[in-house]
């Protein structure tokens, strides 16, 4: 029984030191997973600083392009305002124009119109005038017809009949 006795109490021994070198691996461990999560924390720390340092600098730099393109946009509205306005002037002026050519190809029509019926009074009293030289004409046949004969009789009067 001594014997069960002393090997149960070196065996208890070797449990205890097992305990104990347990216990000191498990602190070891323990210890170790303190300075990782430590570490982890650190890092999660810098990590958050870095995170939260690249959203202000791009929520920063979205303002900024936000700014420009606000600032871009107003100038291209201005512009097509300027725009818009010219078109507008040019379109005015340009049907002025119309109006000016369209007035002044209605006075050029009339005068046409005017002139035409003027060629045509003209055209009319040429062959009213045709008809009259045409009638000149005979009379004067008539006439010279008749001088000649008288001249003819007269020169006959003198040839022939030379006593008076």
């Amino acid at each position: 029984m001594k014997a069960i006795q002393s090997q149960l109490a070196e065996l208890t021994l070797e449990v205890k030191v097992g305990q104990a070198e347990i216990r000191e691996k498990f602190n070891t461990i323990d210890q170790k997973f303190q300075i990782v999560d430590e570490k982890l924390n650190a890092i999660e720390v810098r990590f958050d600083q870095k995170f939260n340092t690249i959203e202000a600098t791009i929520n920063e730099k979205f303002k900024t392009v936000d700014e420009k393109f606000n600032t871009m946009e107003a100038a291209i509205n201005e512009k097509f305002k300027t725009v818009d306005e010219k078109f507008n002037t040019m379109e005015a002026t340009i049907n002025e124009k119309f109006k000016t050519v369209d007035e002044k190809f209605n006075t050029m029509e009339a005068k046409i119109e005017a002139v035409r019926l003027e060629v045509q009074t003209n055209r009319e009293q040429l062959v009213e005038l045709g008809k009259r030289q045409s009638s000149t004409d005979n009379r004067l046949w008539a006439l010279l017809v008749a001088l000649f004969l008288m001249v003819a009789g007269l020169l006959a009067k003198i040839t022939l009949f030379d006593q008076v």
